[in-house]
């Protein structure tokens, strides 16, 4: 599903496709940026919010315990997560197992996969992609923080996804079996790899794909227990680790895998079909 934008002028309809966010004051900083590659990023504003899910939430998991942060810088944001052609053109090669030369190029045959995220990336690459973006745009790009990321998915809401509490494959590239449901019963399709982005509605800070389609990396190391003692400003994680944080679920994953507080993690090295990653834009 695609976002629409709909203005009545007198008596007429006018429909604009794809929707855009547009800042009236050009004074104040663009809501939307985009630079030399084509990518598309979105200005996340500062504010607080409840990081980490309720004790009522369902199949929540240990390491979520809810708790305040604010976030004191805005930042810019990747609307969708980062692709193949864009990886390819910073990078110099596709890994990617949903290609035409990847392990899962049955599943996409004759289909371009220029806009279906990039996978098979481990943290490590993601890192270097941003090093290198950063040197060609001459402008500071990373990952995002794990509460960045939870902040920017949620979009100002509170629930279970940033949908509302009930969440299926039909909003969602995520396993479209009934039992993989979250609140509901209903089942949907299920398409058994990745899609381009922006296949789905976005969410309210302009956000595509923040749950499903692949799981993306986050800057922080993991620790079951930090949020017992991070700071409330600005958190980034515990100082060393072993493995890296991964937020938002992927094509093959159930509905609670891909809640907004929902936290994985994998050694950094590591590199699977279901995980990608969007970046960050320091804003000046």
């Amino acid at each position: 599903m695609r976002a629409y934008a709909i203005i009545v002028v007198g008596v007429a309809i006018v429909v604009l496709w794809p929707f855009r966010f547009v800042e009236a004051d050009e004074k104040k900083p663009a809501i939307e940026t985009r630079n030399s590659l084509g990518m598309k990023l979105m200005r996340i504003t500062s504010g607080k919010f409840l990081m980490g899910s309720p004790a009522t939430e369902k199949q929540r998991n240990v390491d979520e315990a809810q708790h305040e942060v604010v976030l004191t810088k805005a930042f810019y944001l990747g609307l969708y997560e980062v692709t193949q052609s864009q990886y390819t053109k910073i990078m110099g090669e596709n890994p990617s197992h949903f290609s035409s030369k990847g392990g899962g190029k049955k599943q996409v045959l004759d289909r371009d996969t220029s806009d279906f995220p990039v996978e098979r990336v481990s943290w490590n690459d993601a890192v270097a992609f941003c090093k290198k973006l950063s040197a060609r745009e001459s402008k500071t790009y990373r990952l995002p923080t794990e509460a960045e990321w939870e902040y920017a998915c949620r979009g100002g809401t509170r629930g279970v996804f940033h949908t509302g509490d009930k969440f299926y494959s039909k909003l969602a590239n995520i396993n479209g079996l009934s039992y993989s449901s979250y609140g509901t019963s209903e089942a949907g399709p299920f398409y058994r790899c990745t899609v381009p982005g922006g296949e789905y509605q976005r969410n309210a800070f302009g956000l595509f794909d923040m749950h499903g389609n692949v799981q993306e990396w986050c800057a922080d190391w993991y620790g079951e227990g930090y949020y017992a003692k991070s700071p409330k400003e600005d958190p980034q994680g515990p100082a060393e680790g072993t493995e890296r944080v991964l937020r938002g679920g992927a094509w093959p994953s159930s509905a609670k895998a891909c809640r907004c507080a929902a936290r994985n993690h994998l050694p950094p090295e590591d590199r699977t079909y279901t995980t990608g990653f969007r970046v960050v834009l320091v804003t000046p």
